[in-house]
């Protein structure tokens, strides 16, 4: 019997490492937030998942930064890991560049990891709307430590305002985090369970009136034979 696949979760940063800062927000903390969500959609879909941390803190907070990234990796080679997914947000000079990427080691080029990045970031952006800038290849210490399929999500640019300001929002979240667990599990159903509350409308509701109706009332008979009711014509 084939066991339950097994997820790593890599919220990138974290601790005294804020990662990109910009518009008023810090990476760490939005790609925690969406990497618990995408932990919850893949139990939901019946996967093990492990996350190298939870909170804001650095999974080891008392190595550089280096020997972090390298205690990431460690940890999904122990657990013997079948994905590895490192969460981040994008940085660029140029304000108006937006949209999601996911990148991977240039040595699994045209291999299962490339097949495993192409259908995640194409189910996010598919789920959120954003611009799909597809797949990237670099020589990213996390990719290139992990001994199993590797990918890591650049999940929008925080120096794009107005992504950024979306990437903080609840359902944006939820979108991404599903999309990103549809992408892994084609085969299985991720339902999101985290609906955003309907709209309420503005001012008082008024109560419509129903039409009209002329209402004909019945004809009595008469109690004694032989005379007509006054309302029979």
């Amino acid at each position: 019997m084939r066991a339950v696949p097994l997820v790593v979760i890599d919220p990138g940063h974290g601790g005294r490492d804020p990662g990109a800062v910009a518009n008023g927000f810090q990476e760490k903390n939005l790609v925690l937030q969406t990497s618990l969500l995408l932990r919850d959609a893949l139990q939901r879909c019946g996967f093990r998942v492990i996350m190298t941390r939870t909170t804001d803190t650095l999974p080891d907070p008392n190595g550089t930064i280096g020997q972090d990234l390298a205690y990431r990796a460690r940890l999904a080679n122990d657990a013997k890991a079948d994905l590895f997914i490192s969460w981040h947000t994008d940085a660029a000079s140029t304000a108006a560049v937006n949209g999601v990427a996911i990148w991977i080691h240039p040595s699994t080029r045209e291999g299962r990891t490339q097949q495993w990045a192409s259908r995640i970031v194409n189910a996010i952006a598919a789920a959120t709307g954003q611009n799909n800038r597809g797949v990237y290849y670099g020589d990213f210490q996390v990719l290139r430590d992990t001994a199993m399929d590797a990918v890591l999500v650049e999940s929008g640019f925080i120096t794009n305002a107005a992504e950024a300001s979306r990437m903080a929002t609840r359902d944006y979240q939820i979108a991404a985090a599903e999309g990103a667990a549809r992408g892994y599990a084609l085969f299985l159903t991720c339902h999101i369970t985290h609906r955003p509350a309907r709209p309420r409308s503005r001012g008082r509701l008024r109560r419509q009136r129903r039409p009209h109706r002329r209402i004909r009332r019945p004809v009595r008979k008469s109690c004694r034979p032989g005379r007509k009711s006054r309302s029979a014509k």
